[in-house]
This record gives structure tokens, sequence and C-alpha cells, in this order.
């Protein structure tokens, strides 16, 4: 449960630092290009990491297994990056920052309705808050 907590933790700080560069980076090319490039550039790095975290176990998975990563690589990887561009290019980090880490809403009406997740008052008090902050950032006026 920690290791899970300290992952949670470096990917929510590697989305925060990652969209300061995306946007230096966006300054001087189109969201779809600069999708491309951290494609290619994320890909073998994430295979290391796979590998020191798992071992050789990392391969090893049911065909059922494979089709849902080939679908959350799908939509996460390109299409996600693409949008997560776009909206950075677009609106800036300090507002499409906040409106990505409306993430968890999905995450749990999902968990909810495919994933046999409970449903408590800590979790209610989260959502709540999440959507609280996203919709203070989109109104602040610029």
């Amino acid at each position: 449960m920690t290791l899970a907590i300290i992952f949670a933790l470096l990917a929510a700080t590697g989305w925060g630092v990652s969209a300061i560069f995306a946007r230096l980076g966006l300054q001087h090319m189109r969201s779809n290009s600069g999708t491309v490039i951290s494609l290619a550039a994320s890909a073998p790095i994430m295979g290391l990491m796979a590998l020191a975290v798992y071992g050789v176990d990392a391969f090893n998975f049911p065909l059922m297994a494979l089709l849902w990563v080939f679908v959350i690589g799908v939509l996460n990887f390109p299409m996600g990056r693409l949008l997560n561009f776009s909206g950075v290019q677009l609106a800036g980090v300090g507002r499409s920052g906040p409106i990505m880490a409306t993430a968890p809403l999905v995450s749990v009406s999902l968990g909810l309705l495919l994933g046999g997740e409970s449903f408590n008052l800590l979790i209610a008090a989260g959502t709540a808050a999440i959507v609280g902050g996203v919709v203070l950032i989109v109104m602040q006026r610029s």
C-alpha cells in the first residue's frame, strides 16, 4: 500500500512538472509534433522502469490483460497527451492543469460502475473538493 501511494505521488509530481516543460516546448511547435516527440522519448524510459520494478514479470500476463493494456495505451498516451498538450498550448498550464486534475472524478465514477469500488464519506469529500477547486480556478478571470 505504501509503495502504491509513493508511486501515485510521484506520478502527480511528474504530471505537474511535465505540464511546465510541455508549455515551454509547445511555444516552438504544434501540439501534435510535441506529442510524437514526447511519446518517442517516454516509451523507452517506461519500458526500463517496468523492468526495474517488475523484472521479467512485466511481460508475463494473460491475453485479456494485454487487450486492456492496449486500450489504455491508445486512450491515455497518444490521445490523452495530444489533448493535454493542446489544452496547455491554448489555455496555459494554470488553467489546463487543474482541469486535468478532474481525472479522479472519472476514476471514482468508473471504479464505482465497473470496478466494484466502495464509496464513503472521505471519497465524497475529496471528490467535492476537486470539483470546487476546478470551478474556482476556471472561473478566475485573467
